[in-house]
């Protein structure tokens, strides 16, 4: 019901725009947002409402520091990935973490770790929804036993919903709602996680291959209250002119609440099929 009251409201927003069908928010994919994630596998992760068919591969580093003295985590992933249209209104996508690297240091003791895995799938359907917008609901899930770990049970999802359309020529809006939940389990016990976010990012197309990114994530519910505002920018830029490869670079910084992590990197290639 929520994400059905979020597509009613945001999509007057929209009314000011051409006939929909001719002025597609979709066509140039440099205005999906950049992705920096809080939660571990991209759980929380930024995207658009709009189907794509494309390859990626992508470094995310992320770090906790504690001061004076450094205290913390510094930690960072290589992840491969794609998605696939299905009768143009619909999408499949894989991501695989190739490579989980970790530094961990207190008062005592300094730890590194490299891990493997997991593999997450997802799906999304989306369609117009007024004048210049489409809206869409996308799914992911980790699926079990595909960590290093394999002593351990993991499963964990998200599912949003998403609106993406035009604001002026230039200007798309991107907004998302929606929650995400893990569950693990081992001989030591089980643990449970639930959380709901909410978000939405302005995309300004200043040039045919690039544009610049500004937005902003609210979570609550993961820490057992108000988890984080996450404020975020980067730029989505096309590299060549006659194909479809993309580097997209944005940097991410959760302020209030309980979350800890100081400062999320987000640097992927992308390459359109």
């Amino acid at each position: 019901m929520k994400l059905v009251v979020l597509i009613v409201l945001l999509a007057p927003a929209f009314a000011g725009a051409d006939d929909a069908h001719g002025d597609d928010p979709c066509t140039a994919a440099v205005i999906d947002p950049v992705v920096t994630p809080v939660r571990d596998i991209d759980l929380d992760a930024q995207r658009s409402a709009c189907m794509r068919q494309d390859v990626s591969a992508r470094l995310l580093s992320h770090a906790l520091i504690d001061t004076p003295g450094f205290h913390g985590v510094l930690g960072g992933d290589l992840a491969l990935g794609g998605h696939l249209i299905i009768r143009k209104a619909h999408e499949l996508s894989a991501q695989l973490r190739v490579v989980d690297f970790s530094f961990v240091q207190n008062a005592v003791n300094k730890v590194t770790n490299a891990g493997f895995g997991p593999l997450v799938l997802g799906a999304a359907a989306g369609n117009w929804i007024g004048a210049g917008a489409r809206g869409a609901i996308a799914l992911e899930l980790e699926l079990p036993y595909t960590r290093d770990q394999m002593d351990t049970l993991h499963v964990s999802g998200q599912l949003a919903g998403l609106v993406t359309g035009k604001l002026a020529d230039r200007v798309i809006l991107h907004a998302r709602l929606g929650t995400l939940g893990m569950y693990a389990e081992s001989v030591a016990g089980s643990t449970h996680r639930l959380a709901f976010r909410a978000g939405t990012d302005i995309a300004w197309h200043v040039r045919a291959r690039v544009a610049l990114m500004g937005g902003a994530d609210i979570s609550a519910g993961w820490s057992h209250g108000f988890d984080h505002v996450l404020l975020r920018a980067g730029v989505h830029w096309r590299m060549t002119r006659g194909g479809d490869w993309r580097l997209r670079a944005g940097l991410g910084a959760p302020v209030g609440g309980a979350e800890r992590t100081n400062a999320v990197l987000d640097l992927a290639v992308v390459h359109g099929l």
